[in-house]
């Protein structure tokens, strides 16, 4: 039986200098390195490309390196490579020159692209342009990252091919770099099914790029994955590439998609909601830090780490020290990086739909709940709440600065009485230095 074989990959993503870390800089290039070292070491007839070899269109001398030698070891061993332009490949501003051109020119790949300064042209490659190649039984045909004129080509494209000569091809691939519906919630521009629908006729094989999340559909639609997490987000998305063995004769083919070996990332979340204080969720954190490092210690490389901090703070926002967090992080776990995402939310407003409140009530009501935020001063909100109205009051009606540290201290005068009955003297405290700032200001 004759076969061919060959590997797919997507989003390698060279060049992200992920979290502004070295390491992660390599990690990328470790990746791409497991691929091709994997295409050689299987023998494999050739290897695509699906779109962002590179993560962004202006590179360093690095990266140009890291990419270089490994297509350079498979010309070596005569495996060519064909890809196609990604969403980050392209050429920087005001130049139609990119670096998946420079690798082209340096014959370390080929890029297949059916436009020209004519339009769309599926034309094979003639010398280093063309729109398809045929190798060994196999048609690859190229549809680079082309935005919102995607779907208007994936339309005409089942008439061009049908169109195309078939004389000793056996079996057909269709690179791309477009999403598909369904799979990532909120992509854009993703391409609905009916769309693809139409090409089953013409192709074997949907080699896809662009979703960094493995998909397969149908036996014929594959999206291996980007090589490395491009985003906490995506650390639970194993992408890798696609092995792949053709039988040009009846058109079947096999695959085995192989996952990459990636750096771990590792999101902890903790809810804030039960925290009185800052010091008790920072003593939180570390018991759970503490819960977690048995575990992050048998990683086989030092991972990523993201404590996710959710829910209704009971204290201000203000005073949550994330910096401090972060070096809690760092003293249990010591990961390669330590990352701290405050998605807490204060304490939000509840009025009943049919509830009237006139204006007064209102603004009692706003400044009540905002001192609920803080667990500190929650069993006085209401006091707090009345002198923040009246010193409200008081300055929109142009009360001189005397008449409101006046009011400010017959409030105290009540405090200082109610304090012996359970008030918080951190609430006389606070009130005596809005005082004192108000008299200063009076002084100046």
């Amino acid at each position: 039986m004759p076969t061919t074989t060959f590997l797919h990959m997507a989003d390698v993503h060279l060049g992200y200098q992920q979290y502004q870390s070295e390491e992660r800089l390599k990690d990328f290039h470790r990746a791409f390195r497991q691929a091709t070292d994997d295409a050689i070491a299987k023998k494999v007839d050739f290897v695509l490309i699906a779109g962002d070899l590179f993560h962004k269109a202006s590179i360093n001398p690095i990266t140009l390196l890291q990419a270089k030698r490994p297509l350079d070891q498979l010309r070596q061993a005569n495996i060519p490579t064909f890809a196609i332009k990604g969403n980050h490949d392209g050429a920087r501003y005001g130049s139609q020159f990119s670096w998946l051109h420079y690798l082209e020119a340096d014959s370390c790949l080929t890029m297949l692209d059916p436009f020209s300064p004519n339009g769309f042209e599926l034309t094979p490659v003639n010398g280093t342009r063309g729109g398809y190649i045929d190798i060994k039984g196999i048609r690859i045909i190229g549809l680079p990252y082309i935005g919102a004129s995607t779907e208007p080509h994936l339309l005409d494209l089942p008439t061009a091919l049908q169109q195309l000569p078939q004389d000793n091809i056996g079996f057909t691939v269709l690179m791309g770099h477009f999403g598909l519906e369904g799979e990532v919630p909120g992509l854009n521009g993703a391409i609905s099914h009916n769309i693809i629908a139409p090409l089953r006729k013409h192709v074997n094989y949907l080699a896809l790029g662009h979703v960094h999340k493995p998909i397969e559909r149908d036996g014929w639609v594959y999206n291996p994955g980007s090589l490395e997490a491009c985003g906490m987000d995506e650390r639970e998305w194993r992408g890798g590439w696609y092995h792949v063995t053709v039988d040009t004769n009846s058109g079947t083919h096999e695959v085995k998609h192989i996952k990459s070996k990636r750096r771990p990332l590792h999101r902890i979340k903790i809810e804030v909601d039960k925290f009185k204080d800052p010091p008790a969720l920072y003593d939180a954190v570390r018991i759970e830090l503490e819960a977690h490092r048995p575990a992050l210690a048998l990683e086989p490389m030092k991972p990523v780490v993201e404590i996710w901090l959710d829910g209704i703070l009971a204290f201000d926002r203000h005073d949550l020290d994330t910096g401090y967090v972060e070096q809690i992080l760092i003293e249990v776990i010591d990961p390669l990086k330590a990352r701290v995402r405050n998605n807490t939310r204060a304490t939000e407003f509840e009025i009943a739909p049919d509830e009237y409140l006139d204006r007064a009530e209102l603004e009692q009501h706003v400044f009540t709940d905002l001192i609920i935020r803080d667990s500190r001063y929650r069993d006085q909100a209401e006091t707090w709440a009345k002198l923040m109205r009246e010193v409200k009051v008081m300055s929109l009606a142009d009360n001189s600065p005397e008449a409101i540290v006046e009011a400010i201290s017959r409030r105290m005068s009540l405090l200082d009485a109610e304090t012996k009955n359970g008030v918080d003297s951190e609430l006389v405290s606070k009130l005596a230095e809005l005082k004192d700032k108000l008299e200063a200001k009076n002084v100046d």
